[in-house]
């Protein structure tokens, strides 16, 4: 599980307050900012930022803030990612992505935004508990996936990014998979800046990696997000991803190669029409 999909959230797999972190990252701990967010514990670190669960003093609510490293303030082009991942999340407006409520800057130039603190597991966990899930439980959070992404794309905002690790389950009234979709740090919105992509780079997690992404192209749309959850839809239902490989170039190859096993040769009994959806949604 990434460390940025389990801070963001501040999910129990995060690092817990009492944890031993580099001194460097516990600045902000003790400290109350824009007067409003007192920051109580560092519940985790990524290659980004640091996230911190913090208590909104007037509201007395718990929040989770990630701060941008003071390091990676100096590239314009990081910092308009990092603000980008706020502007997309909270430009959809939907109940399954996370919510984001303020932006800002600390006095060291560092960026910061606050977002809503989540209680759950991520789907990656929760595949590895039971080591597939049922077909019916599957579908009902592959549903409720589709409808943050119809959102996303409704307003020109592809994820790029999409796994189980970004597929956060909580609780809500009688709702015990309610799904919300976070990091949204490499988002791709129609009509924006094209240096944020540059030429060749390949942008996402190789395993679900669409083959349009594996050969870095910068064509990508909605699609790209139909394909990858394809293959977190084959991952639920079987526990094994539709391609594998010691190295991250082996996955690419056999994405665009190759074609995954059908989930009738892994699961035996398996509705017709799921297993023409999956495949159809990872069609290359």
């Amino acid at each position: 599980m990434s460390d940025e999909a389990r801070t963001i959230a501040g999910s129990p797999g995060a690092s817990a307050p009492g944890t031993r972190v580099r001194k460097s990252t516990r600045g902000l701990l003790g400290q109350t900012i824009d007067d409003r967010y007192r920051v109580d514990s560092l519940i985790g670190e990524g290659g980004m930022g640091l996230v911190y669960r913090v208590t909104h003093t007037r509201l007395n609510k718990a929040l989770a803030l990630k701060v941008l490293r003071r390091e990676k303030t100096s590239d314009p082009e990081v910092v308009e990612r990092f603000q980008r991942e706020a502007e997309s999340a909270s430009a959809i407006g939907s109940e399954h992505i996370i919510d984001i409520l303020d932006f800002g800057e600390l006095s060291d130039g560092s960026t910061y935004f606050v977002m809503e603190a989540l209680e759950g597991v991520d789907l990656i966990d929760a595949i590895d508990e039971v080591e597939r899930l049922p077909e019916d439980r599957a579908v009902r959070i592959a549903l409720q996936v589709c409808r943050a992404l119809a959102a996303a794309h409704d307003v020109g905002i592809v994820h790029r990014d999409l796994k189980p690790e970004n597929v956060f389950l909580i609780r809500r009234e009688e709702h015990e998979d309610f799904v919300k979709i976070l990091d949204f740090g490499i988002a791709k919105v129609a009509h924006g800046p094209d240096r944020l992509t540059r030429a060749g780079e390949v942008i996402g997690t190789p395993h679900y990696m669409s083959p349009e992404q594996a050969r870095a192209e910068r064509g990508v749309d909605p699609s790209t997000d139909v394909y990858a959850l394809g293959c977190v839809l084959y991952e639920a239902l079987t526990g094994m991803r539709p391609f594998d490989g010691d190295t991250a170039m082996a996955v690419l190859a056999k994405i665009l190669l190759e074609e995954p096993r059908p989930l009738a040769e892994l699961l035996g009994d398996v509705p017709a029409d799921l297993e023409r959806l999956v495949h159809k949604m990872l069609r290359k």
